[in-house]
């Protein structure tokens, strides 16, 4: 086989990073007895993704990011609020969010019979391994690399790097990351000498400049690149 090692994203491409966000944000805001609409979560999430890519450029911690996205929210919609504590109540229910992506656990099980499994992951420490001891795939990623953990984030190649040195693997071309992020999983992975699968369930429109080897809309059809 001509891949040795697989490599998983974790948010929206295991798990549903949207149904555990949208879970979470309204066990959050009914915590701080607040009013949840989808107006304000939308307003949430553009704060939020605003944050992120400035934690995935190097711009942030990912200590800062946590707070600084409920301090940015919170002046928007004038809440009178500590960021801190309100971003720990939301991480301890985003943990409890555990829904998976269609398929994702067959596949990873299955897949998992014939090659190495791991991951890497943009996710908050707490967040990722709450929702993975939780769940079917709780031991199945072996390293399973965390950005919170390691103090780099993809797509710094220097996160796969880490991860290659863990499994004790050292040619980048026997390696197939799958992910649903294009400037994060798929621009990683190019940047790291890996070969690249998007996840692309919506049909999303390629960004200029970033070329997956391949991509697929279900993860089923990852079958047909694998074997």
């Amino acid at each position: 086989m001509k891949f040795k090692l697989l490599i998983f994203d974790l948010d929206n491409t295991v798990f549903d990073y949207n149904m555990a966000e949208n879970f979470a944000l309204d066990e959050t805001f009914r915590h701080f007895e607040l009013e949840s609409s989808e107006a304000i979560k939308e307003s949430y999430r553009v704060v939020n993704e605003a944050t992120w890519q400035r934690y995935e450029k190097g711009e942030i911690t990912s200590e800062q990011l946590r707070i600084e996205r409920f301090e940015t929210f919170g002046s928007l919609h004038n809440l009178n609020w500590d960021a801190a504590v309100v971003s720990r109540v939301y991480l301890e229910n985003l943990g409890r969010g555990g829904f998976m992506i269609d398929g994702a656990e067959e596949i990873v099980f299955e897949t998992a019979e014939k090659f190495r499994i791991a991951s890497v992951t943009n996710g908050i420490s707490d967040v990722q391994r709450a929702r993975l001891a939780n769940s079917p795939l709780k031991n199945i990623f072996n390293p399973l690399i965390i950005s919170d953990e390691v103090g780099v984030a993809k797509p710094n190649p220097e996160i796969f790097r880490i991860l290659m040195e863990k499994a004790g693997i050292t040619a980048p071309d026997s390696i197939l990351m799958i992910g649903d992020g294009l400037s994060s999983d798929i621009q990683g992975a190019i940047n790291a000498g890996i070969n690249s699968c998007w996840f692309n369930p919506d049909d999303a429109p390629l960004q200029d400049g970033i070329k997956p080897d391949y991509i697929i809309k279900k993860l089923s059809e990852l079958r047909d690149i694998i074997y």
